[in-house]
């Protein structure tokens, strides 16, 4: 588990997560099975069959956001459709801060966000859209930042012994939860070899990042997260040398 001593939220946190597809609700069930145990998570499935273009996203959520004191929204939509309901949601709920991934382009093109991240911020919420999910860092922000603790660039620390890796330790993992896979097929593995192969691991676990290369980063989503589980790695490796 990530260390929780920077940031550190001053009472359990409130999550609320709406889910879009599968890719949402596998997050989520890592995001249940390894964060901590006092975190309230609340989910909520977004309507299906959207619209290719949403006129009235008030009617459209009406109902949708359940009563309570939230303090982080994990918004996990699948479409633009989806994500214009975005600002429309935070405005019926308590939270001030939201984190979207988005971890295929055609979710989420560049336009829109800057569209969305302005609707929030015109209510006071902070926002986040990491691409990939695992480059979530804390930004200053309370109930982003403890989330981020715990999920979003991976932290490791690793042990080796003879030239091989002998045990490693996730502080921060991956949301999908390709972290904790790849660190247990690192077990033995020649040092030289651990980077390129975490990278590997990441890949064929499957990740759940877009395979499609996106010209904002220059590569594939997919491709992104095995270099930074790599850079994670090699990183780990210089701390322990």
């Amino acid at each position: 588990m990530a260390s929780r001593s920077v940031g550190r939220w001053s009472d359990r946190l409130r999550l609320l997560v709406f889910t879009d597809g599968d890719y949402g609700l596998r997050i989520l069930e890592n995001i249940r099975l390894r964060g901590p145990r006092d975190w309230e998570i609340t989910n909520v499935p977004l309507p299906e069959s959207l619209p290719s273009i949403v006129e009235e996203p008030d009617l459209l959520i009406d109902g949708l956001v359940p009563e309570g004191d939230w303090d982080l929204i994990l918004f996990m939509g699948e479409s633009p459709s989806a994500f214009t309901l975005l600002p429309s949601i935070a405005a019926r709920s308590s939270s001030k801060a939201v984190i979207a991934p988005v971890d295929d382009y055609s979710w989420l093109p560049l336009g829109l966000e800057r569209q969305v991240r302005s609707e929030l911020d015109e209510l006071g919420v902070a926002s986040v859209f990491p691409r990939t999910f695992c480059t979530l860092s804390p930004i200053g922000v309370a109930p982003i930042d403890e989330f981020a603790m715990v999920f979003g660039l991976p932290l490791l620390k690793l042990e080796v012994e003879e030239g091989r890796v002998k045990s490693v330790e996730v502080m921060r993992g991956a949301p999908c939860g390709s972290t904790w896979f790849m660190a247990e097929k690192l077990v033995g593995v020649d040092v030289g070899e651990a980077g390129a192969k975490a990278g590997t691991f990441v890949q064929i676990y499957p990740c759940l990042a877009s395979r499609h290369v996106e010209r904002l980063l220059g590569d594939a989503p997919i491709h992104v997260a095995g270099h930074i589980a790599e850079r994670a790695v090699e990183k780990a490796l210089k701390k322990d040398a």
